[in-house]
């Protein structure tokens, strides 16, 4: 009687663990189960990237990347823990295990592509953003311009196949921190700058005085998840609880309130 009540409360322990993430269609896979035993998702962020993921006065992490990861780490029954970490180590971090996954507004390209595995959340346009009294349209008007951009992003990769075409780019200025590429951008150290659409308008809402939206530099882009690729099992359970999110609204709803609208789902 000890042995049949003693496998029935593990049995309900169990039960009691898969819940959560079962009650949002999510399916639990080994990698999941293991992430639960922790209880927790380590998401890594690179907190220079307002209003996708920053810093607020007390330290904590703000952002739409901030409560999309929370809210993706309850869909697969567990906590989302923060780890920040500079965009230029970022991937190899995630493949030497220092953290679970990426939610940074991390394009999906190709080349990124070889290193990790994706789930795409949302997709977002790049902008130019130049100082009061400089016009940058297209990207015919980068040339004899100074184009700053944070560097090992898909910015840096656009603003140089615009020079490699042709396009008579006077310098390029990588920074390794998007906000050090504003503060060029404010010391008249670059004449433009190329970000992520999000970004892009919260510097110029910050400061109008200064910054202004000059142009479209590319089209809506996809962003994801970055995961390993040997957890496959992981990145089906992300898909299945993003999916879930995007039916649901709930991804629309986080773009209205950090973005004023939706941008791209």
């Amino acid at each position: 009687m000890q042995k049949l009540a003693s496998c029935f409360l593990t049995l309900l322990l169990t039960v009691g663990t898969l819940l959560p993430s079962a009650a949002f269609g999510v399916t639990a896979t080994p990698t999941l189960d293991r992430l639960k035993k922790a209880g927790k998702l380590v998401v890594a962020i690179d907190a220079t990237y307002p209003p996708m993921e920053s810093e607020d006065a007390k330290g904590q992490p703000v952002g739409f990347d901030i409560d999309f990861a929370r809210e993706l780490a309850k869909r697969l029954g567990l906590k989302a823990e923060f780890q920040v970490m500079g965009w230029d180590g970022i991937l190899a971090g995630l493949n030497s295990k220092r953290f679970d996954v990426i939610i940074s507004t991390m394009n999906i390209t190709p080349e990124r592509q070889k290193q990790v595995a994706f789930v795409e959340y949302a997709k977002l346009s790049q902008l130019f953003i130049a100082r009061k009294g400089t016009k940058v349209t297209s990207d015919k008007d980068l040339a004899g311009k100074v184009v700053a951009v944070q560097a090992d992003t898909t910015s840096y990769d656009y603003v140089e196949s615009r020079r490699k075409a042709g396009v008579k780019i006077s310098d390029v200025k990588a920074f390794r921190l998007a906000t050090d590429a504003f503060t060029a951008l404010q010391a008249n150290q670059a004449d433009v700058l190329v970000v992520d659409e999000p970004v892009g308008k919260y510097y110029a809402k910050q400061n109008p005085s200064l910054f202004v939206i000059t142009g479209r530099a590319m089209a809506p882009e996809p962003i994801g998840v970055a995961m390993r690729k040997d957890e496959a099992d992981l990145t089906k359970s992300v898909q299945q609880a993003v999916d879930a999110m995007k039916k649901d609204g709930s991804v629309k709803k986080m773009q209205v309130t950090w973005f004023g609208s939706v941008l791209g789902v």
